[in-house]
């Protein structure tokens, strides 16, 4: 993690990475998944494995299914296949 990370309620499994400025809360990252830099996330969204958060996104309540590459922001929860 980096400066201005913020993670409350959350869990990050292992070889995750978030970087600098992200605000995770309530939220799952899962195993080698990458959350940008200035990304927040929130109300219980859950990242399967190798999962990358582009920079600057905003994630509200969205399940993404493993190996995604998300380069948009999903402000309604959703499942992302």
């Amino acid at each position: 993690m980096l400066t201005g990370v913020c993670l409350s309620s959350s869990t990050v499994l292992r070889g995750a990475r978030i970087c600098s400025h992200a605000w995770v809360q309530s939220s799952i990252i899962g195993w080698q998944s990458i959350v940008g830099k200035w990304v927040r996330m929130e109300s219980v969204s859950v990242l399967g494995e190798d999962v990358i958060i582009q920079d600057e996104l905003y994630v509200n309540g969205a399940r993404i299914l493993p190996h995604k590459n998300i380069t948009v922001s999903s402000p309604d929860p959703q499942i992302i296949m």
